[in-house]
């Protein structure tokens, strides 16, 4: 770790200690001070069943709901550094070495407005996970880019949301890995990440895995 690497911890940790005493944890189901995500409440958490198409942990419903509801529209992003370090508890994740990972884009109007993506702070959180537990490093970086502006997918049908995102994302860079881990918050028809994994491959990329920490089983 160089000497910069070494600051930039030291002031994270300080930063996240002082934020802990300024605003403490509370849980998201019960209200309990301690973690945003208690132990009573956790059972809660429903899990899905494996899939080939994405790497998923919950179902988003119910509490995990909630949960992502906060992150994103609450700016209470510092739950994810729990929810990824519940991920890790529970499966492992298994990235061939030399993958890139990288997020679903979001439009630059409604980043700038919300302050954060998501998706990205997600995949950041992963990488500084493996690298911890594993001493494996995983470089994080946008491999796609919002070129035209879409309505919201909330709400829409699955054939809608086909077209809403048609045309929608571009690839960025210079850069063609070979395997990509594609993240993002929530899978709900798929067709984000298949519109992103048709730019991903057209690129040159061969192999593109999706993961995200939840998952719409009811639309």
């Amino acid at each position: 770790m160089t000497k910069y690497e070494k600051i930039k911890d030291y002031t994270n940790h300080l930063f996240l200690f002082l934020l802990e005493i300024i605003f403490p944890r509370y849980c998201i189901g019960c209200g309990e001070e301690g973690s945003y995500i208690c132990k009573d409440c956790e059972i809660f958490l429903s899990e899905v069943p494996p899939s080939k198409e994405v790497f998923s942990i919950w179902e988003c419903d119910g509490l995990m709901e909630k949960i992502i509801w906060q992150i994103k529209y609450r700016g209470t992003y510092h739950i994810i550094d729990e929810v990824v370090q519940k991920i890790f508890e529970k499966m492992d994740l298994n990235i061939p070495r030399g993958t890139i990972i990288s997020y679903v884009p979001m439009d630059k109007k409604k980043e700038r407005k919300r302050g954060f993506n998501q998706a990205e702070l997600i995949a950041k959180k992963i990488s500084e996970t493996i690298k911890v537990s594993k001493g494996e490093y995983f470089e994080v970086m946008p491999l796609l880019t919002k070129i035209k502006e879409n309505l919201s997918q909330v709400g829409l049908s699955p054939e809608e949301r086909v077209r809403n995102v048609k045309g929608v994302f571009s690839f960025f860079g210079d850069f063609v890995p070979e395997n990509v881990l594609l993240v993002d918050d929530v899978y709900t028809t798929g067709a984000t990440t298949r519109e992103c994994i048709k730019i991903l491959k057209r690129a040159g990329i061969k192999t593109v895995q999706v993961f995200t920490i939840a998952k719409k089983l009811k639309i």
